[in-house]
């Protein structure tokens, strides 16, 4: 996983899953990024093959840490599976989704 800050944006890079396998490590990595001024965290999507129950709470979660502050999280190039399991779930109405 890659983290690189620009102003209030956090832009994730490098994850090829999002589970209960990987989830903590995740969210440690990400924590210190959020006590400044991040409002926005662009995940890049495009090489992420799975993200399960677990994976899926930790971005609602965020989403609604970082939407306090009048931000969100930003899905960028869903790979096909994301961009399905995010229609399904109706979470692209959540998440803003850019292909």
């Amino acid at each position: 996983m890659n983290f690189v800050a620009d102003h209030d944006v956090l832009r994730v890079t490098g994850l090829d899953c999002l589970s209960a396998m990987n989830c903590a490590d995740f969210k440690q990595q990400l924590q210190p990024h959020l006590t400044g001024h991040c409002r926005i965290v662009e995940l890049d999507c495009s090489t992420i093959r799975f993200i399960d129950s677990d994976g899926l709470g930790v971005l609602i979660n965020l989403h609604r840490q970082l939407a306090a502050q009048s931000g969100g999280v930003r899905m960028l190039q869903p790979s096909p599976m994301v961009r399905h399991l995010l229609g399904l779930l109706h979470l692209d109405n959540v998440f803003e989704v850019i292909p």
